[in-house]
């Protein structure tokens, strides 16, 4: 694979880019994405880098700045998104690589990633990129939104209402 570039996206226009590459992992209509990636973004704190190869966008990962009382300064990964045909060739740690160094000139205290159980080649991933399994995030789904694009949440929903 060619020598691989990666910057960080500034503004809405050029954020809004990553679309097509999320799609790959998303349902998420055009205009979902919109309304959410520009609430995001107002917030202040969010950020995102993307991977290219030339012209052709690779892989992508938002996020987020912020300062919660149990860890302190934080810096948490957002929808990491490689190309499938990117996958294997180390873009997604050269992804990390970038966004640690950024964490680490920041003063952030720990880099944080949440993700679905069950989800085996992404938690091997993180576990490669030196994260390890000490912690459970808990969710519960509000939408039916929510419900649709997890499924998992969904089936923990259905077997607790049996109970």
């Amino acid at each position: 694979m060619d020598e691989v570039h990666i910057r960080e996206l500034l503004g809405f226009a050029e954020v809004r880019t990553i679309y097509q590459l999320t799609r790959q992992n998303s349902s998420l209509s055009q205009a979902l994405f919109d309304e959410r990636m520009g609430l995001m973004l107002a917030q202040g704190n969010y950020r995102c880098i993307a991977a290219h190869v030339g012209e052709r966008m690779v892989g992508t990962s938002g996020f987020w700045i912020g300062t919660p009382l149990w860890t302190g300064k934080y810096c948490e990964l957002d929808h990491v998104v490689l190309d499938a045909e990117a996958r294997g060739h180390g873009i997604g740690g050269q992804l990390m690589q970038w966004i640690e160094r950024e964490a680490e000139r920041l003063g952030c205290d720990v880099l944080r990633v949440a993700m679905i159980l069950g989800r085996d080649r992404t938690r091997s991933f993180y576990r490669q990129n030196s994260y390890p399994d000490d912690g459970l995030m808990l969710v519960k789904p509000l939408s039916a939104w929510a419900e649709g694009e997890f499924p998992e949440y969904a089936v923990h929903k259905a077997a607790t209402r049996r109970s």
